[in-house]
């Protein structure tokens, strides 16, 4: 069996984005996550609060009440 091949349904409806953080800003988040929350739904919220602090109206297209936990 061929370890190298995907298995499951593909995720659908999310865009990947890979970024870089200054020594210690993981350890920072880690620290002020809530119980049980993953560092994606963190960095999900963090965004989506942001762009809506930017946006003209105040509030971002999207909201994300329950994040992607993966």
């Amino acid at each position: 069996m061929d370890d190298n091949v995907k298995r499951g349904r593909p995720k659908r409806n999310f865009d990947h984005i890979p970024g870089r953080f200054p020594d210690g800003t993981i350890e920072r988040i880690d620290e002020v996550r809530k119980e049980g929350e993953t560092r994606t739904a963190f960095l999900q919220v963090a965004v989506d609060r942001e762009i809506a602090r930017r946006s003209p109206s105040g509030r971002s297209a999207e909201t994300l009440d329950a994040p992607d936990e993966g």
